[in-house]
């Protein structure tokens, strides 16, 4: 049986599965069920201030959107926890440390790095917190917290220093993807003394639009969350993870296990998980946490650290890859049972039927792979 235990920030998790700061967790009880469930670590929702200065919808506030009736994705409003900060820490936090996963609790970088530095001080002081995570990353309305700050490296230098200088207890980011270059934010965050990366948060967007009325479901850019943004959080976490030295945790369009290997892939050390406990329940992660030990198993690996990383030598440019030789697919007769469907899928008219076989003219082949990924016998490959 695979060991999967995990050294994030030099704490050691049970499994590379986290309960994500998101509607599930915003309690106590979530947090604690999120642990009894198998989670390897849990995430409260933010800790963050008075509304004084941020008046705007908090907790609990969300659009889901469907397509043919299923759920597709999560259209998420709340910002972070409206309780009181006696009442999350004494009572919440109390509770979800009962549950025996890692306690990462998120606080909100505030617009004055001397208060963020504060609030670390008085989180770390309960002794509730394994470690911090900084968000720096939520599209909150408020102009000067969320990814006004994780957008800019130098306010995420300034916050992240200001943090890290009073931290006692490993300080994490948790980074946006809405930025031009991943790269430079994750270097700063490290340079300040961040000792990990959570990327990313949702990605804001809109739930589209009534074809009838015209009407768009909702007025403004909220931030979208599930499988849809899968492809997004794989491009954050493989950019981060070549940038820096310091452990990424992946946050993001988890559906199931095969993402939680594809992160760790990309150089992730922990996944978190929120949307798909949503859709699916507590159960979402026990089941997750199973299969990825049944498939570490039958692959033979023995920890996370073995597969971790093994996909980003490959990870090149887009205008050195314009410049390889292309890759020609070939079609194994053997195998080729004629559907048509490489054919007809071809962009470039290259494959062809000729003495009742499935032929490849391989000066009009680009190596695009399409072919190979719609023939239903593994007939049609690239070599």
């Amino acid at each position: 049986m695979a060991d999967l235990k995990v050294n994030y920030c030099g704490v050691e998790y049970r499994n590379p599965l986290i309960m994500a700061s998101s509607t599930p967790g915003w309690d106590g009880e979530g947090l604690l069920k999120a642990a009894r469930a198998g989670a390897g670590g849990v995430v409260p929702k933010t800790i963050g201030p008075k509304a004084d200065w941020a008046d705007h919808p908090h907790n609990g506030r969300m659009f889901l959107p469907r397509y043919n009736g299923r759920p597709i994705g999560l259209v998420d409003l709340e910002l972070f926890t409206t309780k009181t900060r006696d009442e999350w820490i004494s009572k919440d936090l109390a509770m979800a440390k009962s549950g025996g996963a890692v306690m990462h609790v998120s606080i909100l970088a505030m617009p004055d790095p001397d208060d963020t530095a504060r609030l670390v001080e008085e989180i770390q002081s309960t002794g509730m917190a394994d470690l911090l995570e900084l968000n720096c990353s939520c599209p909150m309305p408020a102009e000067k917290v969320g990814m006004h700050i994780g957008k800019n490296a130098d306010l995420t230098y300034a916050q992240v220093k200001a943090a890290s200088s009073v931290a006692r207890i490993p300080l994490t980011m948790k980074m946006t993807p809405e930025v031009t270059d991943i790269a430079e934010i994750a270097t700063a965050a490290e340079e300040a003394g961040a000792k990990g990366l959570t990327i990313s948060n949702s990605q804001r967007c809109l739930a589209g639009v009534d074809i009838e009325t015209g009407h768009l479901y909702l007025r403004a850019f909220g931030g979208y969350e599930g499988p849809a943004i899968h492809p997004v959080i794989m491009r954050c976490v493989a950019e981060a993870a070549k940038a820096v030295k310091i452990p990424v945790s992946a946050a993001g369009g988890v559906s199931g296990f095969r993402e939680v290997v594809e992160y760790i892939m990309l150089g992730a050390t922990t996944v978190q998980v929120a949307t798909a406990v949503l859709f699916n329940g507590y159960k979402f992660i026990t089941e997750t946490v199973k299969n990825l030990n049944d498939w570490m198993d039958k692959k033979g690996y023995k920890t996370c650290d073995e597969f971790r990383g093994i996909a980003l030598p490959e990870l090149t440019t887009v205008e050195k890859l314009a410049q390889e030789a292309p890759r020609y697919s070939s079609i194994d007769k053997l195998l080729c049972v004629n559907c048509g469907r490489c054919e007809t899928s071809c962009f470039y008219r290259a494959i062809s039927e000729k003495d009742g076989c499935r032929i490849v003219d391989q000066s009009k082949c680009d190596g695009c792979g399409i072919c190979a990924q719609l023939c239903p016998k593994g007939a049609a490959t690239l070599r």
